[in-house]
């Protein structure tokens, strides 16, 4: 099938993204990421990973979010549920697991005064109870986070009363990817890696295709290229505050005979699913987390702050379970591959955080097929501005939207 290459398409089916230079502030400025901790990541579902990283009933997960300043505990409670809680015992404050998984066969005891949780969150045993004043230990649990699943991922919600569900928070994707065989999945791999880098910056660079030809020697025709030689996606989709583009695979491009082996030894290899929009899905679900869905596979990104140039960068793979030899090969050069590019990505991250760092470039100049990009920062710019924080919005001379602090 033929793409139509036509020029500057995006831009007029979404003419309220605008054409504007985008401010580069947000990569760059303490006191705006200070504002994105209380109003991004206090305030929306952020992803924790898939139930399948708690298999069985006691199975707990630590993960700490320097972002929001806070240990957070997952475990599958006795009755299966997943629950999150503050990892922290409400006698003293001190935090109560210190390893990063496990599995918990009773209870959660504190090393500092041994006070005792159940896996419901349940206080369950205090040391010297007799000496307290009045104590109610049905009162005194472990301090809850709003948890919930979405096609077997986990979510929280670090707002005590968040104003949306999940299923509201993630309206129309639902739809969208509604069947998709998660469950037939496992995990193949996973990466993490810390980077000097703003969080923006690092999701920037995954999320366009428009690099694809001067970056990348791993695979730099991935998808259909125009007659010019220039990237071009095959559809831009928003979801709200989400989006997705989506490219075909590109007909002109010639298999080494590395790739052919390993496509001819994984035919699952080539199969589109239906949910999909194209053989390339790149979802961004804000503000972090982004799916990506090959023919056959898929992986996920976790960008998470830690300051405001530096972030850790988690990618996980998943591939179908197999047991033939020749499917474990296809697999792993998958995985090989996939290792490559990723370097290739991460090659400028850092060099364009310190160039940002000089003050040189006050804004960034995007292109058409750079929509997705453009709609993000709009995104993260709505969040910290928004009219209910006393924002002022003014209209450049290009079109653009700068917002800033009254």
């Amino acid at each position: 099938m033929k793409t139509v290459m036509a020029n500057r398409r995006w831009i007029k089916e979404h003419p309220d993204l605008g054409t504007g230079p985008v401010p580069t502030e947000t990569c760059t400025s303490p006191e705006l990421f200070e504002l994105e901790r209380d109003r991004i990541f206090r305030r929306n579902w952020l992803n924790m990973g898939r139930e399948d990283d708690l298999p069985e009933p006691g199975s707990y997960v630590v993960r700490d979010l320097s972002v929001a300043n806070t240990s957070v505990l997952l475990v599958r409670g006795k009755d299966r549920k997943i629950r999150a809680f503050h990892n922290v015992c409400v006698h003293r404050g001190n935090r109560l697991v210190d390893e990063e998984k496990g599995l918990c066969k009773g209870r959660f005891v504190c090393r500092f005064h041994s006070w005792a949780y159940d896996t419901a969150g349940q206080l369950t045993w205090v040391s010297d109870e007799a000496n307290f004043y009045d104590i109610d230990k049905s009162a005194l649990g472990l301090k809850p986070i709003a948890a919930d699943l979405w096609e077997g991922f986990i979510f929280i919600n670090l707002n005590p009363d968040p104003s949306e569900t999940l299923a509201e928070y993630m309206a129309g994707m639902v739809q969208q990817i509604h069947g998709y065989p998660f469950d037939q999945q496992r995990l193949m791999c996973r990466y993490r890696v810390e980077e000097k880098a703003n969080w923006k910056v690092i999701l920037d660079a995954q999320n366009e295709v428009y690099h694809l030809p001067f970056l990348h020697i791993t695979y730099p025709d991935f998808c259909p290229l125009n007659e010019q030689k220039f990237s071009r996606i095959q559809k831009f989709t928003r979801f709200g505050r989400h989006t997705a583009y989506s490219t075909e695979l590109n007909p002109d491009h010639k298999l080494t005979p590395v790739e052919s082996i390993a496509i001819n030894a994984n035919p699952r290899g080539g199969q589109v699913h239906p949910s999909m929009i194209g053989w390339f899905d790149f979802y961004t679900v804000f503000p972090n987390f982004c799916m990506l869905f090959l023919a056959g596979t898929y992986v996920t990104y976790n960008i998470w702050p830690i300051a405001v140039d530096r972030s850790v960068w988690e990618i996980s793979m998943y591939q179908p379970a197999t047991s033939k030899p020749s499917e474990r090969f296809a697999q792993e050069y998958n995985r090989c591959r996939l290792r490559d590019l990723l370097q290739e990505d991460a090659s400028n991250h850092e060099a364009i955080q310190a160039s940002l760092n000089s003050g040189a470039l006050s804004h960034f100049q995007l292109q058409d097929e750079e929509i997705q990009i453009r709609h993000f920062h709009r995104e993260v710019r709505r969040h910290i501005f928004g009219e209910e924080n006393g924002a002022t919005a003014t209209n450049n001379n290009r079109d653009g939207v700068e917002l800033r602090l009254k």
